[in-house]
């Protein structure tokens, strides 16, 4: 008997239907249900992350001093929030545990988006091989400090009461937010199932929630749209998990044909760009007030010029 040939997929299994890719196209988010071994991983990461967040600040700061301003590290907002950020394995004594969990949880949940984003890729026309090099050392948390890259993983506490963050959109690819008590909110600029009123705020409860960001905007020439989001506070507090996928800089001469503009672009002056369009919601309230300041005064300026 003849053995037969079998030809591998060229893409992993969807994850979202066509409505479901719709919905995130067109309102920057859409709730959903993560594979069970991401919320098994979830599970064990926010029992170390308590732990972890009970501790002396002068513990949490020495275990995971704070750089790059809030893009890593330890950070404490006063009375509002604080939060760890994870962009590389901790190999410390007093680190390992809280480091591998968050470790697990960031190479499951690159995978997870990762395959939302060949499902959009899909509908869009868009050649899944474009990804290789925009994601290159971001599917799996890099082993040290010189492997980092953009995407990160984010561990919040937010204050009872107070905990808030305002409204925004994320920077990135794609971002998976879980929170363990109500507080996420997300606008709703339309809704194609017509469940709930478009234009309007709605709160995601615990349901995990991916988020376009703006560089997947831009990519996809506003064919989808980055998701505008904000944290309200919670009486109770909350905790919650975000992973941001963000794009690899290692590669910064990027081809747009394949997104359907013939031209080359430096990926590091886009994502400077980018990044600069928006001021840091998670920075201590002093820092927020002067970004925005100086944002409003270069959008004045532009404007001025134009």
């Amino acid at each position: 008997m003849d053995s037969e040939i079998f030809i591998p997929p060229s893409h992993p299994p969807p994850v979202l239907d066509g409505d479901q890719v719709l919905q995130l196209a067109q309102a920057g988010y859409l709730p959903l249900n993560p594979p069970q071994n991401l919320l098994a991983c979830l599970q064990d990461l926010l029992q170390l992350d308590r732990e972890f967040f009970k501790q002396s600040t002068s513990s949490k700061e020495t275990q995971f001093p704070t750089a790059e301003g809030t893009e890593l590290g330890y950070y404490h907002v006063e009375n509002e929030k604080e939060y760890l950020t994870f962009r590389h394995q901790h190999r410390g004594d007093s680190t390992s545990a809280l480091s591998l969990a968050a470790s697990r949880f960031w190479n499951i949940a690159a995978s997870f988006l990762y395959r939302i984003l060949c499902d959009v890729s899909t509908a869009l026309d868009i050649p899944l091989p474009v990804w290789d090099p925009l994601l290159d050392g971001c599917l799996s948390m890099p082993g040290s400090i010189s492997e980092t890259t953009p995407t990160l993983l984010r561990l919040f506490d937010y204050l009872p009461g107070a905990g808030a963050a305002e409204k925004h959109t994320d920077t990135g690819f794609l971002t998976l937010c879980i929170g363990t008590a109500p507080g996420l909110q997300v606008w709703n600029p339309s809704d194609p199932a017509a469940t709930i009123p478009a234009g309007a705020w709605v709160d995601v409860g615990t349901q995990p929630t991916v988020l376009v960001g703006k560089t997947l905007q831009w990519l996809s020439a506003g064919r989808l749209k980055a998701g505008l989001h904000r944290v309200v506070p919670n009486i109770e507090g909350r905790q919650s998990v975000v992973f941001a996928l963000r794009p690899s800089l290692r590669h910064p001469r990027l081809d747009l044909g394949p997104f359907g503009e013939p031209s080359m672009v430096d990926l590091v002056d886009v994502w400077k760009g980018i990044r600069g369009s928006v001021f840091n919601v998670n920075a201590q309230t002093k820092i927020r007030d002067e970004q925005k300041r100086k944002l409003k005064a270069k959008q004045s300026a532009e404007q001025g010029l134009g």
